[in-house]
């Protein structure tokens, strides 16, 4: 004979009350909050940056055959992690004493973030697209938005001023220039050709 148990209802409150606050919880995890685009830390690529210019004195920053992938792994020995070549692109040809508002690097996506230690963003937040300038935003030259060591930019500036460095690189003749101008210039097609 089945017997039935009759559930308190005190019992059946507080697990009607968990199961409740649990679909919050993952509603606001899985559908509310954007953990996907998020930056690295600029202070840990900026410093590496000039060690390396330091240890190795020619006068630039990494550029291996004018590849931004292959630049970027020359800075292992400098970084405390290597995320940030699987992450972002880095133009290789400039050197520090180049104008501060040139790209050294950005994140191939639009994103939500501002900077990576912020609480992950909301999917109301307007994306957007983080450049790292080579001066890494020190000094008094005006910035275009907000971030850390960055700016975050639209998708028109990122667009000029990525060309614009293209042309610094190209006019001056920097190491591999050529390989730099063509990688990156397919980048600027794909943005310009996708919706915003």
């Amino acid at each position: 004979m089945i017997r039935f148990v009759r559930r308190h209802p005190i019992v059946t409150g507080v697990f009607g009350t968990l199961a409740g606050l649990m679909a919050l919880v993952l509603l606001v995890r899985f559908v509310l909050l954007d953990f996907t685009g998020r930056p690295f830390c600029h202070k840990q690529i900026y410093h590496p940056l000039l060690f390396w210019d330091s240890d190795n004195e020619t006068g630039f920053f990494p550029n291996a055959s004018g590849k931004s992938r292959d630049s970027l792994a020359m800075l292992r020995d400098h970084l405390a992690v290597s995320v940030v070549e699987d992450s972002y692109q880095y133009v290789p040809g400039l050197r520090e004493d180049d104008p501060g508002d040139l790209v050294v690097m950005y994140l191939p996506q639009a994103t939500r973030w501002t900077w990576h230690g912020e609480f992950p963003p909301t999917i109301f937040t307007k994306k957007a697209w983080i450049l790292v300038p080579l001066d890494f935003t020190i000094g008094d030259r005006p910035r275009s938005g907000p971030g850390e060591l960055s700016e975050r930019v639209s998708r028109e500036e990122l667009g000029q001023r990525l060309a614009r460095t293209l042309d610094f690189i190209r006019t001056n003749e920097r190491p591999h220039w050529p390989a730099v101008v063509a990688e990156h210039s397919r980048f600027l097609a794909g943005i310009a050709a996708a919706p915003e």
